[in-house]
């Protein structure tokens, strides 16, 4: 049954708009247009104060994993909130960690062996980072202060995980004095994910890309603690895609140079790319893996690090050795929401949901490849169940000035019609929970066409 909705929700958005600081907004916005009222979850629905649904196209921001309120994950919530809600990781454990543990292993690579759990992506990044770094002095490498990654990257909006991110746009620049160290390397994105692919000098840019890596390496690889990456597609980056020789490229780099590699598949993981890890896809294993938002389904949060047993042997000594990782969280491994991912992780097992990403992947190609058609899109492409294009003024051919805001625009219109859609910057993507019918997926295409005009 539908939630119940509230009588009259004026009053409630004078509270928001009295008190609540949203995020990624110019508050001054919500005075004329106030954030839209969610009054419940429905598959791949949300449903929204005046009796609307709404296709959640971006998994509320990559995290509905299997759909809003599946029977499974809000059962293993409910059962675990009534047996242990929470209790302190450090000095304890307890069965739905251990649990979890034991149902996710063997579904990543192999060197993986040692869970770290926390909070979310931005934290399960800084955890990787500090172990690095202190993995590194360690093991007798005190001169490695720096990090490398990718330009144009994102990981997280936490002072570590920025420190990695790109510093050249409106989120981070702003906090340079106060960041890590760190050496950007720029990748080119692999025109064979496009619909209409241009592959005019492609191997030879290939090559070049190659070259630049093992140049970058040869320069910065002895200072550098880690590298981090999001595998194959750089989500917030704007959903560049990169290719697979490259990553293979980038381990081999590492190795050579005795770089910790950091893998963040927070949004690129459980199935998103069309496997269940993104780095799968080169058959390449990091030494540090960083997961969140699916881990739950997207019901509650968490995140854990995974690392080698090499790095962990690091670790390893006496309390007064002053080895150990001394770090934590105050919701670290909480057994509600450890219940809640073994609940989603067993429906892998239970039901086809790579089988579901792979129809989801193929309607996301079809919709793409309408809206390649239109002249205000261009470099429409797709990975898995990612589906992403620029966004211009046909007029022109480029995109739209910041201050035309026309991303936000566009959202705002799509949201009247039943679509949650949040352009960042230029580019505009389909994201949603992998059980989303296909049909759901041609009227969406549908609908960004009509507004695109």
């Amino acid at each position: 049954m539908p939630t119940p909705l509230p009588p009259d929700w004026s009053d409630r958005l004078a509270l928001d708009r009295a008190h609540v600081w949203h995020p990624f907004t110019q508050m001054q916005v919500h005075e004329a247009d106030p954030p839209a009222a969610v009054v419940g979850g429905e598959g791949c629905d949300l449903l929204l104060d005046n009796g609307e649904r709404v296709l959640d196209g971006i998994s509320s921001w990559w995290t509905c994993l299997h759909g809003h309120g599946h029977p499974r994950l809000v059962g293993a919530m409910e059962r675990q909130a009534a047996r242990l809600d929470h209790v302190m990781f450090a000095g304890f454990t307890h069965e739905p960690a251990l649990e979890l543990v034991t149902r996710l292993r063997p579904r990543l690579p192999a060197p993986l062996t040692r869970a770290f759990f926390s909070d979310d992506g931005s934290t399960a990044v800084e955890v990787a980072l500090k172990m690095a770094f202190q993995a590194q002095l360690q093991r007798g490498e005190a001169g490695r202060d720096r990090f490398g990654a990718l330009r144009g990257g994102y990981h997280g909006d936490t002072l570590g995980a920025v420190g990695v991110g790109e510093l050249e746009n409106f989120m981070t620049g702003l906090f340079r004095p106060l960041l890590l160290a760190c050496d950007r390397l720029e990748v080119p994105e692999d025109p064979r994910r496009e619909l209409v692919p241009d592959l005019t000098g492609w191997a030879a840019r290939l090559t070049t890309a190659r070259a630049d890596m093992a140049a970058f390496f040869a320069q910065h690889g002895p200072r550098l603690a880690a590298f981090i990456a999001e595998p194959l597609i750089q989500c917030a980056g704007g959903m560049r895609i990169w290719p697979p020789e490259l990553l293979t490229e980038l381990r081999a780099q590492c190795d050579a140079h005795g770089v910790y590699l950091i893998f963040d598949e927070v949004a690129t993981g459980f199935g998103r790319t069309g496997t269940f890890l993104a780095c799968e896809q080169a058959a390449v294993a990091p030494d540090l893996l960083c997961l969140s938002k699916g881990l739950t389904g997207g019901m509650l949060p968490l995140s854990i690090t995974w690392a080698t047993e090499e790095l962990y042997g690091h670790f390893w000594g006496t309390p007064a050795s002053g080895r150990a990782f001394l770090h934590g969280h105050s919701y670290t491994a909480n057994p509600t929401a450890c219940a809640v991912a073994c609940a989603s992780l067993a429906l892998f097992d239970d039901e086809p949901v790579l089988a579901q990403a792979q129809v989801l992947a193929e309607a996301l190609r079809s919709a793409f490849g309408a809206l390649a058609t239109h002249p205000a899109i261009r470099q429409a492409r797709t990975l898995g169940a990612i589906g992403a294009c620029r966004l211009v003024d046909p007029a022109t051919g480029v995109a739209h000035a910041a201050e035309a805001r026309f991303g936000w625009r566009l959202h705002r219109a799509a949201l009247d019609r039943g679509l949650l859609v949040r352009p960042m910057g230029d580019c505009l993507y389909l994201l949603p929970p992998l059980s989303t019918p296909p049909a759901r997926i041609a009227e969406a295409a549908e609908t960004l066409l009509h507004l695109l005009g």
